[in-house]
This record gives C-alpha cells, sequence and structure tokens, in this order.
C-alpha cells in the first residue's frame, strides 16, 4: 500500500508539472472530450458486435462512453503500469493492451445503451477508437503532443532500480544539427523559437558564437565536442593515401575507425553519460541511434525502456504515424509551391527525400526526445543529444526558407518539452544548446557551370585520366539509417519483424537508405567508389558542401605544386581561375603551403599575399581554418573552396544541396552556444575542441561532475590570462 500510495503521488507530482494554463486546460478538455465521442461512435458504426441499443441516445451515450474512457485512463491505467513495469517492458506493453480491451469490456457493463460481443471485439474496436481520436487530434491541432508526453513521465515516474537520486545537477547538451547563430539570432527577433527566446530574454542564457573552422562538418564538430580531438577529420568523407580507403563519416565502420582514432576514455559523456542520435558516442555508458555504436548489442535501442513502450499504446505510434505522413503530404504541396512561385535556388525534393523529412522531422525527433526524458528519469549526469531535422530540411529547401524554420520550431518545441520534464526528474538539470556549424544557402556547382568538380579537374588534367568521384548525399539519410540499423540488432520479435521488412534495404545488418537506390544498391554503388578508389585511380574527387577534396592515388605523400607543374601543367592555374572557385589550397616544395586564387596568392607559413588576397573574400578566421587544415594527416593533394557570392551571401556546393556546408563563406562556420549567463567564458571558441574544454570546465566547476569511466581523470584547468583577458593561445595542450 505505501508503493502504491508512492506511485500516485509520483503520478499527481507529473500531472501538475505538466499541467497546460486553465483556458488552455479547459478548451482542450471541451474539445477532447468532443473528439472522444466522435471516436466513439465511429467504433461502433465500424466494428461489428458494438453497437448502440434501437432507440438509446448516442449523443448521451458516446459523451458519458468518453467520460468513463477518460475516467479509466486517469484512475486506472497507471495501476496497470505500476503493477507491470518492475516486471518488464514486455509486460508493460502486453499489460496495457489487456487494459484497452478491458476498458471497453467494462464501458458497455456500465452503460445499458452500448453493447459489445467479446474479447476480440473489444481488441478492434480500441484500435478503430484510437485511429480516428488520433487523426481528429492531429487535424484539430488540440494536442502539442502533451498526452503522449504526460503518460511517458508517469511511467519513467514509477519507482525503479538504478535510478540516481541527488541533488547534484545534470546537464543536458542538446545540438541543433546545422543552425548557424545569425539565423537563430533573427528567428528570435522574428518572434520563432519561443522557448529559446524566453530563455534569452529573460537574461537567464546567453547567446555566443563559435568558429568551426575547416571543415564546417558534423564529424570533425563533434569529434571535438565530444571527445575534444578533431584532428584526422578533413571532410564528411575523405581518401586515405596510405591505406587507399575512402572514409564515409556516417558509415557504421568508418565513424568506429573513427571513434577509436579520437577516444582517449575522457569523453563527454565518459562518467555513466549518454549519447542519442550522434556520430560518436562521447565514451558514453549507454548510446542510442549513434553511429559509431550501432554493431555493438550492448548498445542501442534494446536497452531503452522508451523505445518498446512507445508502441504499447496504439494512441503513441499511431499519433506519430499521422504527424509522419502529413508531413510528406507537405513536403510535396511546399515543393510544389516552391518550383511554381520560380523561387531560386532550389533543387528536386522528390522521392525518396520526403520520406527522410518525415522520418527525422517527427518520428526520430520523438523518439530522440523521449530517450532524454528516458535518461534524465534515470539521473544521467550528463546527456547530449543531436536534432538533425532542421539540417535536414535546410539542406534541401535553404537555411531560412519557411518550412526550415518551421522545423527549428519544433525542435524548440522539444526543448520546451524537456524543460518541463526535468521538473519530475530524480536530479535537477541544466541545459546548454549548441550547433556543430551553420549552413550557407546557393545554387550547386553543377547548377551553375553544368559539370562536377570531378569533371572539372579531369577535363584540365586533359581528360584522359580515370576518375573516382563521391558527390552524392553522404548525409541524407544518416540519422533514418542509423535508426533502422539499430532496429535490426534489438532482440526478439521487434528486431524479427525489422529484419523482415527491411531485408532488401540491408547488407550486413546495416541498412542503406539512399537518394534513387534500393540500401543494397547504394551499398553496392558506395563500395564501387571505395574499389576504385583503392584501385589506384588517376584522381580521387570528394565533394563535401562547397569544400572539394582532390586526391592522386598513383602519386606518394602529399602532391606539391611542383610535381602538378610537371605531370599537368596548368592544372593548379586552371582550377583557381574558374569562375566557380574561389580558392585552392596546395603545398609547394619551394615556398610551402600555398591558397591559390584567381588574381593572387596567399602564403600561409606568414600570410604574406601576392597580388589579390583569394583568403580575405571569406572574412573571419579563413586564414587559419585554411592552416588548420593544411596541418591535418590526410589533408588533401589540392583542397577547393567554391566562389562566395558576398552580395547575395551565398556559396556553390560541390554536392547537389543548395543548403551547404564543409567549406567556408557566409554562416557555415558560425556556430552557436547557448549557456546559462552565469557561466563565464574561459577561452574564445576557435574550433569544436576548445568547445569541449569549455563544456567540460563548466561540468567540473558548476556541476560536480568529474570525467574518466570511473571519474578519475584530473579536471581541466583554466586557461591563463593577460592582463585580466581570455588568452586564446594558452591552452592547446589540455
Amino acid at each position: 500500500m505505501r508503493r502504491l500510495i508512492s506511485f500516485y503521488r509520483a503520478q499527481v507530482e507529473v500531472m501538475l508539472a505538466w499541467r497546460p494554463r486553465q483556458r488552455a486546460r479547459l478548451r482542450r478538455a471541451l474539445v477532447s472530450l468532443a473528439v472522444s465521442a466522435a471516436s466513439l461512435l465511429a467504433a461502433v458504426a465500424v466494428t461489428p458486435g458494438f453497437s448502440l441499443a434501437p432507440g438509446g441516445g448516442w449523443i448521451t451515450a458516446a459523451l458519458e462512453g468518453a467520460l468513463l474512457l477518460a475516467l479509466l485512463n486517469l484512475l486506472v491505467r497507471p495501476l496497470f503500469i505500476a503493477l507491470f513495469a518492475a516486471v518488464s517492458v514486455i509486460a508493460v506493453v502486453i499489460a496495457t493492451v489487456l487494459f484497452q480491451i478491458v476498458s471497453f469490456l467494462v464501458v458497455p457493463v456500465l452503460l445499458p445503451d452500448l453493447h459489445i460481443q467479446g474479447p476480440l471485439t473489444a481488441l478492434a474496436a480500441s484500435f478503430v477508437y484510437a485511429i480516428v481520436n488520433t487523426t481528429l487530434t492531429s487535424l484539430l491541432s488540440i494536442t502539442d503532443d502533451d498526452s503522449y508526453w504526460a503518460v511517458l513521465l508517469q511511467q519513467l515516474a514509477t519507482p525503479r532500480e538504478g535510478v540516481i537520486r541527488t541533488p547534484t545537477p545534470g546537464l543536458v547538451v542538446v545540438q541543433i544539427d546545422g543552425l548557424a547563430r545569425p539565423i537563430l539570432q533573427r528567428q528570435v527577433q522574428a518572434g520563432r523559437v519561443p522557448r529559446l527566446a524566453r530563455w534569452l530574454r529573460s537574461g537567464r542564457y546567453r547567446l555566443v558564437g563559435w568558429d568551426t573552422l575547416l571543415p564546417s562538418t558534423t564529424p570533425a564538430s563533434q569529434a571535438g565536442i565530444l571527445h575534444g580531438n578533431s584532428e584526422g577529420i578533413p571532410a564528411f568523407r575523405w581518401y586515405e593515401k596510405d591505406s587507399g580507403r575512402l572514409i564515409v563519416a556516417n558509415h557504421p565502420d568508418d565513424a568506429l575507425l573513427i571513434a577509436g582514432r579520437i577516444s582517449n576514455g575522457e569523453g563527454l559523456l565518459s562518467n555513466d553519460g549518454a549519447s542519442v542520435g550522434n556520430l560518436f558516442s562521447g565514451d558514453a555508458a549507454r548510446s542510442y541511434i549513434s553511429m559509431a555504436t550501432i554493431r555493438d548489442r550492448e548498445q542501442g535501442l534494446g536497452q531503452s525502456q522508451t523505445f518498446i513502450s512507445f508502441f504499447a499504446s496504439p494512441y503513441n505510434w499511431l499519433g506519430t504515424l499521422a504527424r509522419t505522413l502529413g508531413e510528406i503530404v507537405k513536403e510535396y504541396v511546399q515543393a510544389w509551391r516552391a518550383e511554381r512561385a520560380r523561387i531560386v535556388p532550389r533543387m528536386h525534393r522528390g522521392m525518396p527525400y520526403p520520406v527522410a523529412r518525415a522520418a527525422t522531422n517527427v518520428a526520430l525527433r520523438d523518439l530522440s526526445t523521449a530517450l532524454v526524458i528516458e535518461e534524465m528519469y534515470r539521473g544521467t549526469p550528463i546527456i547530449y543529444v543531436d536534432f538533425t531535422d532542421y539540417d535536414e530540411i535546410a539542406h534541401h529547401s535553404g537555411p531560412e526558407r519557411g518550412e526550415t524554420l518551421d522545423a527549428l520550431d519544433g525542435v524548440d518545441r522539444a526543448v520546451a518539452i524537456l524543460e518541463r520534464a526535468a521538473v519530475s526528474a530524480p536530479r535537477p538539470y541544466r541545459f546548454v544548446v549548441l550547433s556543430d556549424h551553420g549552413q550557407t544557402l546557393g545554387a550547386t556547382f553543377r547548377q551553375r557551370y553544368g559539370e562536377t568538380l570531378g569533371d572539372l579537374v579531369g577535363r584540365l588534367m586533359g581528360g584522359g585520366a580515370t576518375v573516382a568521384e563521391a558527390g552524392d548525399r553522404a548525409e541524407e539519410f544518416g540519422p533514418t539509417n542509423a535508426f533502422l540499423s539499430e532496429l535490426l540488432q534489438a532482440q526478439g520479435a521487434s528486431g524479427r519483424l525489422a529484419r523482415t521488412a527491411l531485408r532488401n534495404q540491408a547488407q550486413d545488418n546495416v541498412v542503406t537508405l539512399k537518394v534513387g537506390r534500393s540500401g543494397r544498391a547504394a551499398a553496392a554503388q558506395a563500395d564501387a567508389v571505395a574499389r576504385e578508389a583503392a584501385g589506384r585511380p588517376d584522381l580521387v574527387a570528394i565533394a563535401s558542401g562547397n569544400l572539394g577534396l582532390v586526391y592522386f592515388p598513383r602519386l606518394a605523400g602529399r602532391v606539391t605544386l611542383e610535381q602538378l607543374a610537371d605531370g599537368h601543367p596548368g592544372l593548379v592555374e586552371g582550377l583557381a581561375a574558374h569562375p566557380g572557385v574561389g580558392a585552392v589550397l596546395v603545398g609547394s616544395d619551394e615556398l610551402g603551403s600555398l591558397v591559390v586564387g584567381r588574381a593572387g596568392i596567399c602564403h600561409l607559413r606568414d600570410g604574406r599575399v601576392d597580388g589579390v588576397d583569394p583568403v580575405a573574400q571569406y572574412g573571419g578566421r579563413a586564414l587559419e581554418a585554411f592552416r588548420r587544415l593544411d596541418g591535418l594527416e590526410h589533408v588533401p593533394d589540392l583542397a577547393v573552396v567554391s566562389r562566395y557570392d558576398a552580395e547575395f551571401d551565398e556559396v556553390a556546393a560541390f554536392e547537389e544541396l543548395i543548403g551547404s556546408h564543409g567549406g567556408l563563406g557566409g554562416p557555415q562556420t558560425q556556430a552557436l552556444l547557448l549557456h546559462p549567463a552565469e557561466w563565464d567564458l574561459d577561452e574564445d571558441l576557435v574550433g569544436a575542441d576548445a568547445v569541449y574544454r569549455q563544456l567540460r570546465r563548466w561540468a567540473e566547476r558548476h556541476l560536480d561532475q568529474r570525467f574518466g569511466r570511473d571519474g578519475s581523470a584530473d579536471p581541466l584547468p583554466a586557461p591563463a590570462r593577460r592582463d585580466g583577458a581570455i588568452d586564446p593561445t594558452a591552452e592547446q595542450s589540455a
């Protein structure tokens, strides 16, 4: 009895924390009652064996039935959760289905105007009721998903083992993938992102920027933020001459390889932390939908109670399904409007992109939010989640188009849900919101000039070169592939069902959805590019936003300007003179590394410029960015950065995406960090490694967190200061 009283006390606390405002609560209650009554009547009309007595008052019966169902869900359903939660998650699922059947058997007993034949009819009627209820709720926009999150919180608030209860605060780090600081600032001014805007305007939080340098892409940034080590990652994908291997950061085997190189056991999540939806795990104890841990059977969705219990009620998954289908329809309508209005730049947005958009913008956002809440209710010290939906839509629609900003508002709602959920968590939580890079708009290089980077370099080499080119949209299905691949690894019925449904889309238990191809065909195409590269063609050309990486595999080491002048005279000059090219980074035996432009050369060693500086057009820390790329182990023989149009703030991506990142120009290098106002910056945030150091010091200083698997790592020292100011050069080895 004491345990039961404790349980209901927790439920009441959750409901009070999750309650809407009084007027909204009354409106929602009335409309929800009407929707529930209509859904019950639909179940009567559709389900054989479920009927109203002749001459009965059907409106009265429907309203009374809806009230009874609401009371049963409010008072009895939590008891089912409490009784079965200690057994297993599967037990909760089964118990919830049984509860639905029992509810539809009990209501006709209490209401003589309703008749039902038996349990199978009750099950069918409950599903019809759920489908209609979910559809009407979505169409009438009477919920902002509060019902689902409240039920989830009630379930997680159930007393269970392994929960850390402490007054010491934890930290939730929310990554909004691809969001530039100036774009967020403009949306706050425009009245969007209400939760983040409230945080900032209240003075509780501050918004600062950090510079990604080169490359401005997720693998390098997440390696730096989560592990403090972004060395050796020159782009989203690159070629390694020593092994003849093409590395693609969102391929599981390659992500695992990179993780092994960058981890020293002191990642941001190393002391019992949790990673949700990332490329790398940050040495987390639990990792969900994270590319580097997909093949690890001890990680993934199979370890989550929330993932399985999501299907315990049809209201949950039917609601997500309805909104997913609605997102697909919305994408077709918005793409048609953009084409009809002749908006430029624009790109083809047909299948299967609408499915990828719906998956990231609805299903994966819901799942990621639920997983974070589960970890909060476990009392996890540090949680890091990556919401990729803004980035996904920005690639195809542009960083500041209407549909893209709608996705940003959706992430803002997820942040609001997390903040509200934290009220009832077993420990207090602080929040940090950041991005891994920005995006810059622009028609693609191929749209502008009718050829790819590989075509251009091959032509300048005389047209007879063998070329291996990687320029497809590598990021498009990354999060969806990670989710489906983890689902394949799951044990039990869910795993078997996924393996059957995805057998044509998977290879070696890894799903590879891709534009215009099945998973197996996409994997075969990727393998063909890798084999061609391993076979030492004359040229390997790789696109990473408006950064192009060019390798000459048959020439050992980093090829110099002098070698190219001997073998391919005029190649570098021809590239630099192309109207779509802004700068070419190349090494020189005599002069050191150079950035070559159409009308001038910048010497990286000392910054000296001959003629017109090709680096200056990109502004900011562009010179430092070129120097960083130049110093990486797998720096390409030629690094080509496309033109930057300062008038329209646009670049020309080498891959077919009108919103791009990876190179220089525009807001793509201007990432953001939103943090509690009382937390001071210790150093200039230049490069992702500096963000790791800052987050770690904040956690150590303000939250009493420790790092390393057992928390034994020494705290990071604060950087030295000169004359009271931050010395950005003082802590390069920390």
